[in-house]
């Protein structure tokens, strides 16, 4: 157990923090940063980390990318074997319970007010703009919902209307209907979000698979599986060179105190810190889309970033959290707009996370997604491919997605896509290609007698597709495809694809969000794998379409060994005192040497002068060229082979911190 670590700031460091990747997302910054710390992190710190793609270019040969040696390194935490969230907790909530959402508490005026943004923001309009607003003329005596609220905006109800990119009619009947939309004394709109129906035993079941744990009955279960180090749960990013920042802030402010667990609010626990890793996860799985840096660590020198801070606080109103609308927007590290309340949300992992999620999306324009006659909508189906919209409810169903409203009854159609674009929320690049063509190889590593395969990428848009690219004998190949380690958004669908790109085989099994496809591979040649996201069933009954169907996942798999195949001697990493943050990344697209006819020698360059690993310098090179042949020790060397075979070469590194990079490719000589 580590030692407890005060939550108020005691100590100024200048610090820089070593790069982990899980699923393409970097889990510490990787630039120097110096701000106030608390003293325990401040002395766990190891290494610098640059932020780059590490690659190797080849000039002929196909080019290589590096993964960090040690096998022990894992992406999930110990001894959680599924991805159902089901089955990693114990104490569950109901599905999907009757009375799960009730009106919202109402609230004094006097807490309402100290909800309010100082009265010079300026939330976007419908477009993304802030120009010309009607607020600064608008002053209302109080905060207001539904008839009270028409009634104090009078005249200026078409101004805000409009301003918010509705009709004055369709304005009117939101504030009527939905009783979560305030308007603040400037006639800016907020909701005021429920939270857990506290009326509810923790555990009773209402008709359906019951799916989320609270953290009260499981932090001694789940102790021991924190999926990164504890000292470093205030330090966690997505990608820290993003203009865009999405801040969960779990370390109160001056007016708000630190998200607690416990009787000590002075100290963050060690399931205090697991809790808000797994939140952290969850959250960025939501948003894995989108270019932003979701983290944990407040920004120091946030000019020119466009984001939002949601403060993570427990209060005594009964609320589960609220959010002004279109408020994403230049970044501040000053008063936040953007709260959840842990304490109803059950201090649990999930329903914290769903809020979080959910008022974020409040920021960047999204309205409430219910139906004809309830304002938030609960979901469909059971098990680990129920499904509810994030901006609905997303407490009770294991997954949650994105949506525009194909489910029946739908009251919101708009497509959050496009009203977040609107927002200033970029999509992810992609990062692969989506044809045989295009597509990227795998990583191959030859061991134990078969062929490895692995990579890992992002769905970053309905209907995107990722293609790989693999080297394979005659015989039994498997791949796994899985996603998000916790709250995974993507519904996995595989295809198996040979040369002349005809369908072998395809997976998607509707019980499941991930998929396995095996399939007996008839002759040695290149073969490929092809990643999308899927839905279920129908969207009007009990499914879904894969519209929010986007996220991370990984890929393992097992091929036959290519005729004239070895099997490379493991490299084993140095002993260390400091765990390595391993390195995965998106191999590069593969460049085939071209066949020669009857050679007797074939000289193939091999170039590594363009490999990068995470936070140091490459210090010493070790080429193994498959053929028995002595290893080269130069960045940038040309070998020679001597007879036709198909050839394992493998790259290992070491680089200034003294951890070992390696990684392998086929090379076929004819």
């Amino acid at each position: 157990m580590n030692k407890q670590t005060s939550k108020k700031p005691v100590a100024k460091s200048a610090i820089a923090i070593a790069v982990m990747l899980v699923g393409g997302f970097s889990v510490y910054a990787g630039i120097a940063l110096t701000e106030q710390v608390d003293s325990q992190a401040s002395n766990n710190v190891a290494g610098t980390a640059k932020q780059s793609s590490p690659i190797v270019e080849s000039a002929i040969a196909s080019p290589l990318a590096l993964t960090q040696t040690p096998s022990s390194v894992q992406v999930i935490p110990q001894g959680v074997t599924s991805f159902n969230a089901a089955k990693i907790n114990t104490q569950l909530l109901p599905e999907n319970p009757a009375n799960a959402v009730s009106k919202p508490a109402a609230m004094s005026q006097e807490m309402m007010a100290k909800m309010e943004l100082p009265a010079d923001f300026v939330p976007n309009n419908a477009e993304g703009s802030t120009e010309g607003s009607p607020f600064s003329r608008i002053n209302l005596k109080e905060f207001s919902s539904g008839e009270k609220a028409i009634a104090l905006l009078g005249d200026n109800l078409d101004a805000v209307a409009k301003w918010y990119g509705m009709s004055s009619d369709g304005f009117r009947n939101l504030l009527v209907t939905d009783s979560t939309v305030h308007l603040d004394r400037k006639g800016r709109m907020l909701h005021i979000d429920d939270g857990l129906d506290a009326n509810l035993p923790v555990g009773a079941a209402a008709g359906g698979t019951m799916q989320q744990a609270t953290t009260s009955t499981t932090a001694a279960t789940t102790a021991a599986t924190s999926p990164f180090p504890l000292d470093q749960t205030f330090k966690l990013h997505t990608k820290p060179s993003s203009t865009r920042i999405l801040y969960l802030n779990f370390t109160g402010d001056s007016a708000n105190p630190a998200f607690s667990l416990d009787a000590t609010p002075s100290t963050f626990s060690d399931a205090e810190r697991i809790l808000i890793q797994k939140v952290w996860q969850r959250v960025v799985e939501d948003y894995a889309a989108f270019d932003v840096d979701v983290t944990t660590e407040k920004p120091v020198a946030p000019a020119g970033k466009v984001g939002m801070t949601v403060l993570i606080t427990p209060r005594t109103h009964t609320a589960g959290g609220y959010a002004y609308l279109n408020s994403f927007g230049a970044f501040s590290t000053g008063t936040a707009s953007t709260f959840c309340f842990p304490n109803n949300l059950a201090n649990s992992e999930k329903p914290i996370a769903e809020c979080v999620s959910h008022e974020l999306g409040h920021t960047l324009g999204l309205s409430h997604q219910g139906t004809t006659s309830v304002a938030y909508y609960q979901g469909q189906g059971d098990g680990e491919t129920g499904w509810a919209p994030i901006m609905g409810v997303g407490y009770y169903k294991n997954l949650t997605q994105w949506s525009k409203g194909e489910y029946a009854n739908a009251n919101n159609k708009e497509d959050a896509y496009a009203v977040m674009l609107k927002q200033g929320l970029k999509p992810f690049a992609d990062d692969h290609g989506n044809t045989i063509a295009t597509a990227d190889a795998m990583l191959s590593k030859s061991a134990n007698g078969y062929n490895n395969l692995s990579a890992n990428g992002v769905i970053g848009i309905p209907g995107d597709i990722d293609m790989f690219s693999f080297v394979a004998g005659a015989g039994n190949a498997s791949f796994t495809v899985k996603g998000a380690a916790l709250g995974g958004n993507l519904d996995v669908a595989l295809q198996l694809i040979d040369s002349k790109g005809k369908v072998l085989a395809s997976a998607n099994t509707d019980a499941t969000l991930g998929s396995t496809i095996s399939f007996a591979i008839p002759a040695q040649g290149t073969y490929f794998l092809s990643v999308t996201g899927a839905g279920k069933g129908s969207a009007l009954t009990t499914g879904y379409t894969n519209y929010g169907s986007l996220g991370q996942y990984s890929i393992s798999g097992t091929t036959a060994l290519p005729n004239g195949t070895t099997t490379p001697t493991p490299v084993t990493p140095p002993p260390s005192t400091v765990t390595p943050p391993p390195a995965t990344v998106t191999p590069p697209k593969p460049v085939t040497p071209p066949p020669v006819a009857n050679a007797r020698s074939v000289a193939v360059t091999f170039d590594a002068r363009g490999a990068t690993v995470p936070g140091a310098t490459i210090k010493s090179y070790s080429w193994n060229f498959g053929d028995g042949t002595a290893a080269a020790t130069t960045a940038l060397v040309v070998h020679t082979y001597t007879k036709a075979g198909t050839y394992t070469v493998s790259l290992s590194v070491v680089d200034s911190l003294g951890r070992k990079f390696g990684t392998s490719m086929q090379v076929v000589i004819k």
